[in-house]
C-alpha cells in the first residue's frame, strides 16, 4: 500500500467518499469519524491528515493546534476540511498547512493530497 493518510470526518458519507477516492489512487487510508487524541494518530505514522473542523465529539481546529505543537506530529501536513465561511482564517490561526472548502470535487481532494505528499 501507499503512504498513509488519516481522515477525521464526522459525516459518514463524506468520509466514505474521501476514503474510496484516496484508496483508488493508491493511498493507505485510516478513516475516523470522530475526534481522537494526538497519541492515537501518531500510531498510524501518517504522511498527511485531512481534518474536519467540526467533529461529533470535538473540534478539529483545536486538534490541528495540538498536532502542530507536538514534536512527533508537528511536521505532518494537516489540511482542514470544512464548509465554514472563514476557513482560510481558521487554517492560518491554527497552523494548518492548507484547507479544502466543502463542497469539493474528488479532483480537488486528490490534487491537494498530491501537493502535500511528496
Amino acid at each position: 500500500m501507499g503512504k498513509c493518510i488519516v481522515i477525521l470526518e464526522d459525516k459518514k458519507s463524506t468520509l466514505e467518499m474521501m476514503e474510496m477516492a484516496l484508496q483508488d489512487n493508491g493511498y493507505n487510508v485510516v478513516a475516523i469519524n470522530h475526534h481522537e487524541p494526538v497519541d492515537y494518530i501518531v500510531d498510524f505514522a501518517p504522511k498527511l491528515i485531512l481534518l474536519d473542523i467540526r467533529l461529533s465529539n470535538g473540534y478539529g481546529h483545536l486538534l490541528c493546534e495540538d498536532l502542530k505543537k507536538n514534536p512527533q506530529t508537528s511536521k505532518i501536513p494537516v489540511i482542514l476540511v470544512s464548509g465554514a465561511g472563514n476557513l482560510e482564517k481558521i487554517a492560518k490561526e491554527y497552523k494548518a498547512d492548507n484547507y479544502l472548502a466543502k463542497p469539493f470535487s474528488m479532483d480537488d481532494l486528490l490534487s491537494m493530497t498530491k501537493k502535500h505528499i511528496l
